[in-house]
């Protein structure tokens, strides 16, 4: 096989051109120049502006400049006092077992069943009361309960029966093996009677006896804790009951009483207001307007009498009776400041203001104070108050 002649390679005369170099430009220093020119004026515009910001933070700091605000001050006085209320007291009317209980805390109408007393004889009487030195006796106290729980369902499943029952039926169904006055006889013992007491006037329901119900409207004499033996302790059910002892009460719960002694100031101020805004300690969370009812400015005692009467059912109102509470007797609104910014100058009460970055004298009337804030007038609202004028002086620039 033949092979193909190679072809020759012919060899180009290739050239080497020198470079020029990096020249010196003007124009790139110019440029350079105004970079950095512009890159230092934002870094002197940053610490200027901080300079201010942090300058200015400090100085209202260290000044405790503060915007004069709209708001309101309310004047109040604490007072230790006695709620006094209509209470008409329901006494047992014979010795004996409180079988049933009308719920409390709630208006009962005219005519609602209160109350369900069985009443014991004497005998069983000196028994469960344990007399001549013997102990109660438990085991009569017992069957009785269970005398009075026997008949008590029957009735309730006797009433839930259809009304369509034949009534030969039914008295095979309950038809008594034994009878007295209040019912069967079972394991031997029964109440004397049973009495039922109704409500005759609609009003609170209250188990809570304290002694102090026979009082109504103002009062201002010594309170004595626990008149009542029972101290407030209410009755339950299966309690024994005495002839005459108090067992409820109804309250009337549209209006009631509280009564306190308070010094003349701010004792003679109240009594110059229609009606105050009142916060027992009792129902801290519900405040109520209570309209003056009577007062007395006693001068021997330098102390002004004051009972107020409440249109209102509060909670626990039934039974509150010597309690703490607020009264909040002025309310106004305007501008307020700090107590600590006012001061004296040649005769004129006034404050300090930063009005453009200079201290300016301003003069105000004071129209309220209450602990560390006043009401003035003379002010526009937010005006820069500084609230230590003693650290600066009129005229002087803060900035």
């Amino acid at each position: 096989m033949k092979q193909k002649p190679k072809k020759k390679v012919r060899h180009q005369h290739l050239e080497v051109l020198s470079g020029e170099g990096r020249r010196f430009s003007f124009s790139r220093i110019r440029q350079a120049f105004i970079f950095y020119l512009l890159l230092l004026i934002a870094l002197v515009v940053i610490i200027h502006l901080g300079y201010h910001w942090l300058g200015g933070q400090f100085l209202a700091w260290r000044l405790q400049v503060v915007a004069a605000e709209p708001g309101v001050i309310e004047q109040e006085a604490r007072a230790n006092g006695i709620v006094t209320r209509k209470e008409e007291v329901v006494r047992a009317p014979a010795d004996g077992l409180i079988l049933q209980l009308a719920n409390a805390g709630e208006r009962v109408a005219a005519g609602t069943e209160l109350i369900k007393i069985g009443v014991v004889s004497e005998t069983d009487w000196q028994l469960l009361r344990g007399y001549d030195g013997h102990e109660p006796d438990e085991d009569l106290w017992r069957k009785l309960l269970n005398y009075w729980q026997h008949f008590f369902n029957q009735d309730s499943e006797d009433e839930s029966e259809d009304d369509s029952e034949d009534d030969e039926e039914r008295n095979e169904i309950s038809e008594p093996v034994e009878h007295d006055q209040a019912g069967d006889y079972i394991d031997g013992v029964a109440f004397k009677d049973i009495i039922i007491i109704y409500n005759e006037n609609p009003g609170h329901l209250s188990y809570y006896i304290d002694g102090w119900e026979e009082y109504n409207g103002p009062y201002y004499g010594p309170y004595e804790e626990g008149k009542n033996d029972r101290e407030g302790s209410p009755v339950v059910e299966g309690d024994l009951v005495e002839k005459g002892q108090p067992i409820l009460k109804i309250v009337d719960n549209w209006h009631w009483f509280y009564s306190v002694v308070l010094p003349l100031h701010p004792g003679k101020i109240i009594a110059g207001f229609p009606s105050v805004e009142i916060v027992f300690d009792f129902a801290p969370n519900e405040p109520v307007q209570a309209k003056l009812y009577h007062f007395e400015i006693v001068e021997l005692t330098k102390e002004v009498q004051l009972t107020f009467i409440v249109e209102k059912q509060l909670t626990g109102f039934d039974q509150a009776r010597w309690t703490e509470a607020s009264l909040l007797f002025r309310r106004q609104q305007g501008i307020i400041v700090p107590a600590a910014a006012l001061f004296e100058k040649e005769r004129r009460t006034g404050v300090f203001l930063n009005q453009g970055g200079r201290v300016v004298f301003h003069p105000v009337t004071v129209i309220e104070r209450q602990e560390d804030k006043v009401m003035v007038e003379g002010l526009t609202p937010y005006s820069l108050v500084i609230s230590r004028p003693e650290l600066v002086e009129e005229g002087q620039r803060l900035n």
